[in-house]
């Protein structure tokens, strides 16, 4: 419309010119092919070092890594103590209402660690709520396991100009679950024993309470 001339390190195009627009389409499609097989091996180097669990991932509030790049446990006595009481009072309890309740009464708050935010990956305490204490109890890394492929790219929930959209997967499709790789809070049978007690429907005695 405006006669504009676009050049790269080799010539000029001219957009209102058939060729130079049909070249410009396949520059960008073969651009468009070279990022894409980018991407796909960069992936694979990712779940190479993943297999081997070498691969640094985020970790939530209750482990963090030493000196020497190992997963352990929080070093504050403050926070295995609340994490603690959580799984217990989950065990306890039976329902993650319960323990939200239990919380908000004694007043106590859990520790979390944002991945975005003014901090990111900085501990800060806040307010039990449903979705942070699911987070601890739906977390396998307090198991002691080093997982990846825990959330998967979903494109039909990606909207434009968002961030990606991403859909749970389900535990037996895990790309890499190695168990016992590091110190945990429970054990992996409890941790399974919780996936399915938080999987049941609450009882009709408990719908109401908070």
């Amino acid at each position: 419309m405006f006669g504009v001339i676009i050049a790269d390190g080799e010539r000029l195009y001219d957009p209102c010119a058939y060729h130079d627009r049909l070249l410009l389409g396949l520059s960008g499609i073969m651009s468009e092919a070279e990022l894409h097989q980018i991407r796909i091996r960069l992936h694979q180097g990712e779940r190479q070092k993943a297999a081997q669990g070498e691969l640094r991932i985020p970790l939530p509030g209750g482990l963090a890594y030493n000196r020497s790049g190992q997963i352990v446990l929080n070093p504050d006595e403050e926070v295995q103590a609340r994490l603690c009481l959580v799984f217990d009072k989950f065990t306890e309890l039976q329902t993650a209402r319960r323990v939200i309740r239990y919380l908000r009464t004694h007043d106590l708050r859990i520790p979390v660690r944002p991945l975005r935010g003014p901090g990111p990956h900085e501990l800060v305490w806040r307010d039990a709520t449903i979705a942070r204490v699911h987070h601890i109890l739906h977390n396998p890394a307090y198991a002691g396991a080093y997982i990846y492929g825990r959330r998967r790219i979903n494109a039909v929930r990606q909207g434009p100009g968002s961030h990606r959209a991403t859909s749970k997967v389900a535990i037996d499709d895990w790309e890499v679950c190695i168990k016992d790789a590091h110190p945990g809070y429970i054990d992996w049978e409890e941790f399974m024993a919780n996936q399915r007690r938080l999987g049941r429907p609450p009882r009709r005695a408990a719908q109401g309470h908070l």
